[in-house]
């Protein structure tokens, strides 16, 4: 019998350190790093109507979570109605109608799942010539299922994102005529917070490569201030490295950072 109490204890051991290690998600996370990847693409229905699908899946280190999510939005060209008499432009550019679904697969936590539908609209801000600034105000509904016999819960969240581009049209190289650099940051103000997962700040630099055939790739690192990641911890700092993987479009030429939104 000792012989084997001590061929079972460092056993026990190995098994409880890796269980703890496991439930990182009920620990106190102050910083984290996550991967972030999506595939994009956009059904064009005439020059006026489109819709862009969104397919991505997320990963968080330390290990709490992995995250899958599909989201498609309706994308309404402005037809001008309201127009800025210096520039002859529309003042709203698009609107957006969108739905989404995302499923979060927690570590030794009951997973999460969440449908959220989507308002928006996009306008854009003149500056100096090379360039032009986007601005995107989306209001967000989002309804969500912990499996833990609680029923669903909603929360109410405006997101307000601001972006721009820098390209070159002279190129020593040819290998560089479709590099650019998408520039965005994005603030997050919860009308009603959800149970987990309210950002509030999110600072994107990036770098971009589009093909002669429309298509796109697009690398970020990401700054992400976010509130209430685990159970534990109100605030937490994101370190997110994204790719970004845009298909090609015939009918779409113009090159636009905010193109998983149409227009």
């Amino acid at each position: 019998m000792p012989r084997r109490l001590l061929f079972y204890i460092p056993i026990l051991c190995i098994f409880n350190t890796t269980a703890a290690q496991d439930s990182i998600v009920d620990q106190d996370v102050k910083v984290n790093q996550q991967f972030w990847l999506d595939y994009n693409f956009t059904s064009v229905f005439d020059d006026t109507k489109n819709l862009s699908t969104q397919l991505g899946f997320r990963k968080i280190t330390p290990e709490i979570y992995n995250r899958f999510l599909g989201v498609s939005t309706l994308n309404l060209k402005n037809n001008k109605k309201l127009i800025d008499l210096k520039t002859e432009k529309p003042l709203v550019k698009s609107y957006h109608l969108g739905a989404g679904l995302i499923y979060t697969q927690n570590y030794d936590n009951n997973d999460n799942f969440e449908f959220r539908l989507m308002q928006g609209f996009k306008f854009e801000i003149p500056t100096i010539k090379p360039i032009t600034l986007y601005n995107y105000v989306r209001l967000e509904e989002r309804f969500q299922n912990s499996f833990d016999n609680s029923g669903w819960t909603s929360a109410f969240r405006l997101r307000y994102r601001l972006s721009t581009i820098l390209s070159w049209n002279k190129h020593y190289l040819s290998f560089a005529k479709g590099l650019y650099i998408p520039l965005q940051a994005e603030v997050f103000f919860n009308l009603k917070k959800a149970d987990r997962f309210n950002d509030v700040l999110r600072i994107s630099p990036g770098i971009g490569y589009r093909l002669e055939n429309d298509w796109r790739f697009e690398m970020y690192i990401i700054f992400n201030r976010t509130k209430n990641i685990t159970e534990t911890s109100n605030k937490s700092s994101d370190f997110i490295l994204r790719f970004r993987v845009y298909k090609g479009n015939s009918k779409k030429k113009e090159l636009d950072i905010n193109e998983e939104d149409g227009f």
